[in-house]
This record gives C-alpha cells, structure tokens and sequence, in this order.
C-alpha cells in the first residue's frame, strides 16, 4: 500500500496520537513540511514510487516516521537518532514504532477479459537496507560503518588513535568540543 506525503503525515498521527506526550521543543505530529525536512537529513527513505509530480510512501516510511517521533518523546536529539536509525531494518524499526500489524491483504479482485495491467502500478525494486555500524569519537562526532560487522576491541583502540589527528583538525575549526567539553 502506498500513500501521498500529506495520508502518511496523517497514519503517523493517527499511530502517534495517543501517546503523543512529547516535550515543547519537538512537534508531537509530523506534517508535510518535516516529512520532507527529515527525508532530505536522511532520517527517511526515498519516496517508494512516483505518480507524476506525487511522491508515494509505504510502511517502512510510516515506521521511520513514528520511530523518530518515539525517540524524540525519549528526549534524544536528532544526531543520536540519526545514528541509531541509520540503515535500521523492517523489524528494528517495528520495535521502536510500536505499531499495529497491518491487515491482511484483501483478495485479488477478478480480472475482465478487457482489463489490461497498468505498467507503473507494479512497485519499484527497492534496495535490501544494510546494517550500520557507529563509533563514537567525540561529542557531536560519530563514525559510521556500513557492513554491521562487530568491531573488536582492537579495532576500536585503532580507530580511536586513528581519529585523533581529524579530532584535532574538527577542534581547530570549533566544529566540536575541546576535550574539557568547552567550545574553543
């Protein structure tokens, strides 16, 4: 099933609506506008499909959506929920969602000889999502991995010596924190 911007912005309110006890700096619904602010950040996905100029949604948008709603009611910022939801799967996102199983779906309706299938009805491929790993360097800095392979011990040791030299160049140009946690 796929949806238009405005019939997802209003599934994620219906889903959000009674729990919706969010803080005052968050909005508790999402409308059309943050949809696409949190699609451009990368907290969403590309539109499944088009119809024209009309970008269609499906569950897993519905499920990104509520999953960062629900995190920003925890009171995470959108940088550490960027790094947890980054390539999330189906199922992560469910748990985090909360949402109700969708219905099964309705029978096939029974074609007439003069019915022809419409080409762009078909859904589009979309790609297997990859699970990410992140590494903390710093506040305010995160590494992302993709493969989802476990990093050892050694790796991280490695990784953080590593990332000294661009810690150093990040504080230099007061993109982040100097090590006592103040802005130079």
């Amino acid at each position: 099933m796929e949806w238009t911007i405005g019939e997802l912005a209003e599934r994620a309110s219906a889903a959000l609506s009674p729990t919706a006890q969010l803080n005052g700096r968050v909005r508790d619904v999402p409308n059309e506008r943050l949809i696409r602010w949190y699609a451009t950040i990368g907290l969403l996905d590309p539109p499944t499909s088009r119809r024209g100029r009309v970008a269609l949604y499906g569950r897993r948008h519905l499920l990104q959506l509520v999953a960062v709603k629900r995190r920003q009611a925890e009171g995470l910022t959108i940088a550490e929920i960027q790094a947890e939801l980054a390539g999330a799967s189906d199922q992560a996102l469910e748990t985090i969602a909360d949402l109700p199983s969708p219905p099964p779906p309705a029978p096939p309706a029974a074609k007439s000889e003069s019915t022809r299938p419409r080409f762009w009805t078909k859904p589009p491929r979309t790609p297997h999502p990859t699970q990410v790993n992140g590494v903390r360097l710093a506040p305010g800095v995160t590494l992302m991995l993709d493969g989802g392979r476990p990093l050892s011990p050694a790796a991280l040791a490695d990784i953080g010596t590593a990332a000294e030299a661009l810690l150093a160049v990040l504080r230099e140009h007061d993109l982040v924190p100097d090590h006592e946690g103040n802005q130079s």
